[in-house]
C-alpha cells in the first residue's frame, strides 16, 4: 500500500505529515491487500490566519480492485481532525473487506473474506473440544 499525503496551508507539515502517515499505515495495515494506495489531502481552507472550524482532512482510497473510497472530516483542531478520519476509515473500510459472501443472480460467488474461513476454524476447534 502506497500512502501519500500532500498538505496545504497548514503550519508543522512536517509533523503533520508524520503523523496523518504513521495513523493511516497503522489503521489500514491489516487491509494492506486490499487497498492499492491511499491519498490523504490535509487542507487549511480560511488560512493559517484565521481561526475556526477549518481543516479539512480528505482521505481517498484505491482498492485492488479500482473502485475508490472517500472519506472527509472537517474540524478546528488538525491533530483531532486526522484521528476522527482514521477511525472512520478504519471502520469502512472493515466493513467492505469483511462482508460476507455474495452470490450474484448468476449464481456466481464473488470473493470470499478472509473472515468466514476464520470462523470456520473456530467453529471446527469448538466442535472437535464437544
Amino acid at each position: 500500500m502506497h500512502v501519500q499525503v500532500k498538505i496545504k496551508g497548514l503550519t508543522k507539515a512536517m509533523q503533520i505529515r508524520r503523523f496523518a502517515a504513521r495513523k493511516l499505515e497503522a489503521a489500514l495495515a491489516q487491509f494492506s491487500r486490499s487497498i492499492q494506495e491511499a491519498n490523504v489531502q490535509l487542507t487549511d481552507i480560511n488560512g493559517p490566519d484565521r481561526g475556526g472550524v477549518d481543516k479539512l482532512c480528505r482521505v481517498i482510497l484505491r482498492f485492488t480492485d479500482n473502485s475508490i473510497m472517500v472519506i472527509e472530516e472537517l474540524g478546528s483542531e488538525v491533530f483531532h481532525v486526522i484521528d476522527r478520519v482514521v477511525d472512520r476509515l478504519h471502520q469502512t473500510v472493515s466493513r467492505r473487506v469483511f462482508r460476507g459472501t455474495r452470490i450474484d443472480r448468476q449464481g456466481i460467488r464473488q470473493k470470499q473474506p478472509a473472515r468466514c474461513s476464520y470462523l470456520n476454524r473456530a467453529s471446527d476447534s469448538q466442535r472437535r473440544l464437544s
